[in-house]
């Protein structure tokens, strides 16, 4: 028995050891989505507002076009911080306790990603939002206040790479799910025989 739980343990920290590779390599793609992000959104709000943008010209877009190249030099760090937090990665987590590891967190629905990393990237795009209502060129219709950070209202279209990055960790993840669930299973039965063992040694 205590060799099966060791056997478990092992198997679990092969499957954690290609999660954070998994991880990792979704973090590179998110960097890359999130700066064309950027540019497509400032993109899309300068044509949808020519008169506004017009009406600033030169001098009021150049000081605009600095701040956005500036988030976009900025991204992979602005990433790092956000999106590569030890919460949303649950794979991470030190305990080994079947209800700490959910199967389907990290679903893709069609093009949108999972809910728990989906309001993590929409958080890269708050110093956005406000640049852009700040000057008009956006409006509180496609941004929602949340605990104090501006968040982007609508789906985001997640790039193909990234989805298909975490359809793996997700079919990876609900393997360690039911990993940690049998390593409980065997953790219980390992303690039920110590237990007897004991009473019978009486």
């Amino acid at each position: 028995m205590a060799r099966d739980v060791k056997e478990k343990l092992f198997e679990i920290d092969s499957k954690k050891i290609e999660l954070d590779f998994l991880q990792q390599q979704f973090l590179v793609e998110c960097k890359r989505f999130a700066a064309q992000s950027i540019e497509g959104k400032v993109r899309f709000a300068i044509s949808s507002n020519a008169k506004k943008a017009i009406t600033l010209g030169k001098l009021g877009l150049t000081p605009i076009k600095n701040q956005v190249n500036d988030m976009i030099d900025n991204i992979s760090d602005m990433v790092d911080k956000i999106v590569n937090q030890g919460q949303l990665w649950l794979h991470t987590r030190e305990t080994l306790v079947a209800k700490d590891f959910p199967t389907d967190q990290y679903l893709v629905k069609g093009s949108r990603g999972p809910e728990i990393l989906e309001t993590a990237l929409k958080k890269i795009l708050s110093p956005l939002g406000k640049l852009l209502i700040t000057h008009g060129l956006d409006t509180d219709k496609n941004w929602e206040e949340n605990h104090e950070t501006l968040l982007y209202c609508h789906p985001l279209d997640w790039s193909k790479e990234m989805s298909h990055c975490i359809r793996q960790y997700n079919e990876r993840f609900n393997e360690l799910s039911k990993l940690v669930e049998e390593y409980e299973s065997l953790s219980m039965q390992s303690s039920g025989n110590d237990a007897l063992d004991l009473w019978d040694s009486l």
